[in-house]
């Protein structure tokens, strides 16, 4: 309960979910299923983010070297699901099966930007036909990918997590998570440059 903690505590928390909340609105964005929307949106999903953490300030306390924002965006998900069995009776699931990378809603830009910054990393864009056609390519390759590499480049290119958050994430070292990242990014060019339009 908030009654159990002093004003000092609820402060913080309330500083620190609106510093994160631009980052959790992202993974948000990533994470919801469209039918949820239809149900309630973004501002209601980050109101109920809020309420439970504000129930478990304890958590947010305890063990320090765990980056707060790997915190909420845990609790994000959990509220993610509990949600969806709510209003949609949906089984608990695994939150990156189930982003779809073999298709997506055009009308998503913040999402698309992440498209844009991930073909941008493979290949310079040309012309916005071109663009859109690496994009394709690069959504196709990434489905194709396997589960932990799709994950840290998921984490590190569509949720923005610093290489310490993704570690933590992830339950690794920092410098472990850095070479899987490393390792899947370089997997992933390797299977773009397969395609002509990514080739050098």
């Amino acid at each position: 309960k908030m009654s159990d903690f002093n004003l000092e505590d609820v402060n913080w928390l309330a500083e620190c979910f609106q510093e994160h909340r631009p980052r959790l609105l992202q993974v948000a964005r990533l994470h919801i299923q469209p039918m949820l929307l239809r149900r309630i949106s973004l501002d209601d999903l980050m109101q109920e983010l809020y309420l439970s953490a504000s129930k478990r300030l304890d958590y947010f306390k305890r063990f320090p070297e765990v980056p707060v924002f790997v915190r909420f965006r845990s609790l994000l998900l959990q509220t993610l699901v509990d949600l969806e069995r709510k209003y949609l009776a949906c089984q608990k699931r695994d939150a990156f099966k189930e982003i779809a990378f073999d298709q997506h809603n055009s009308e998503d830009t913040t999402v698309q930007e992440r498209w844009n910054l991930l073909a941008d990393t493979v290949s310079s864009p040309r012309t916005h036909l071109a663009k859109l056609q690496r994009q394709e390519l690069v959504r196709q390759a990434l489905a194709e990918m396997p589960d932990t590499d799709r994950e840290v480049l998921t984490l590190r290119h569509f949720e923005n997590l610093s290489n310490q958050e993704c570690a933590s994430v992830l339950g690794l070292d920092v410098k472990a998570s850095s070479i899987r990242y490393v390792r899947a990014l370089k997997r992933f060019q390797e299977k773009l440059s397969t395609n002509s339009e990514f080739r050098a």
